[in-house]
């Protein structure tokens, strides 16, 4: 998957799915663990890591992944348009094409979550997604106003907005071309002082996480940059480079792992020289790193990634980030006394509800976004304004 990101030659359709596939990827840690429900000091002290790494990371996996997938095919449009002078129609259906398939990404199953709680007792609303007493609204949460983003639901409004940004962020390194590392070094020292700066938490504003959106994007750009410059200049990878670049990887690795548990080389070697974390810590630069080395130069840590099993999980991660909490908070599994009881009955069933969701709303919205686009590329081709019935 990562090595394939360097053919040329893949077509748009397969381009398509790889990206949805890298994309789901984002949402694909989840909790396993209930504080509640332990059982000894081993089960608090597990709980405690697990969530500690799940709400460090969570960010990352949402942000930088999504974000740096999607502007390496909208600027391979972008060009494309450019080079043959298309006009502001084709750049319209262009864009409502992208906007269409974005949606229908993320949005159906959103809203039909949504609904499923809408239907749920007040008790059965509060247990599984943190509804207070009659405070659900469907029309607000559907809409994303009025404060109704419920456990993990906040993270969609910032997500679909930032959709709006990436085409303007594509075009604006297309229009600097060469001189792209002009905005490039001003824009990481803004996602730097904000990383270190801002106090991010859950349910908080897209302005308060937008650094970590452009950094996905940004990594983007310096990935192709790169990959045009080993090509040109046929640059091979010698054994001394390989052991510097792993080296550089392994360092990297090591101070995400320390900022996201807050600890490890910060407590053997060396002080946290960032100021002490509020809310989530800022590791989105180390995050976007190992991407950027990984589709350059892959290794094991690429390959362990990329086993069928991860892939697997990240085809369904969605459904899982959306819906484990139906798993996990669900009286039953919840209070089973033995840890591992608890553990394997929550993974298999995640699995298994996820799975059933992705086949019932993921997968038919992405064949309803390929009609829709195809629908699009006709009228474009034809021409025609006119609405047409699909």
């Amino acid at each position: 998957m990562l090595q394939d990101t360097r053919n040329d030659n893949t077509n748009e359709c397969h381009e398509e799915d790889a990206i949805s596939s890298r994309e789901t990827v984002e949402l694909q840690v989840i909790e396993l663990l209930d504080e509640d429900t332990s059982t000894s000091s081993s089960d608090s002290n597990g709980h405690i890591l697990t969530e500690q790494f799940v709400s460090n990371s969570n960010a990352l996996n949402e942000k930088v992944l999504a974000t740096a997938s999607l502007p390496q095919p909208a600027k391979r449009k972008s060009l494309k348009l450019i080079a043959e002078g298309a006009g502001v129609r084709t750049w319209a259906f262009t864009l409502a094409d992208y906007l269409q398939k974005r949606f229908f990404r993320v949005y159906p199953l959103f809203a039909a979550t949504a609904i499923v709680l809408y239907f749920m007792s007040p008790e059965n609303q509060g247990r599984y997604y943190y509804v207070s007493r009659g405070t659900f609204d469907l029309f607000k949460t559907l809409t994303f106003v009025g404060g109704q983003h419920h456990h993990v639901l906040w993270t969609l409004p910032l997500e679909i907005a930032y959709y709006f940004i990436i085409p303007i962020f594509v075009l604006v390194a297309i229009g600097m071309g060469r001189y792209w590392w002009v905005g490039a070094f001003p824009l990481m020292g803004w996602i730097v002082h904000e990383g270190w700066t801002l106090v991010r938490e859950s349910h908080t504003f897209l302005s308060l996480h937008l650094h970590t959106f452009m950094l996905g994007s940004l990594a983007a750009v310096v990935y192709q940059k790169l990959d045009m410059l080993l090509t040109t200049k046929g640059f091979k990878f010698g054994w001394w480079h390989t052991l510097l670049l792993r080296a550089v990887e392994g360092l990297i690795i090591a101070l995400l792992l320390s900022v996201c548990f807050r600890g490890l080389l910060f407590d053997w070697l060396i002080k946290n020289p960032a100021p002490p974390a509020k809310g989530f810590p800022f590791a989105s630069v180390f995050m976007a790193s190992i991407i950027v080395i990984e589709i350059i130069h892959p290794s094991c840590v690429s390959t362990m990634l990329e086993w069928s099993v991860f892939r697997y999980w990240g085809k369904i991660s969605f459904s899982i980030y959306l819906l484990h909490t139906f798993i996990i908070k669900y009286p039953p599994i919840k209070h089973q006394p033995y840890y591992f009881d608890r553990l394997f009955s929550q993974l298999f069933l995640i699995i298994a509800l996820a799975t059933t969701s992705y086949y019932l709303f993921e997968y038919p919205s992405q064949l309803m976004a390929q009609r829709i686009s195809r629908f699009l590329s006709a009228r474009e081709k034809n021409g025609s304004t006119r609405f047409i019935r699909l």
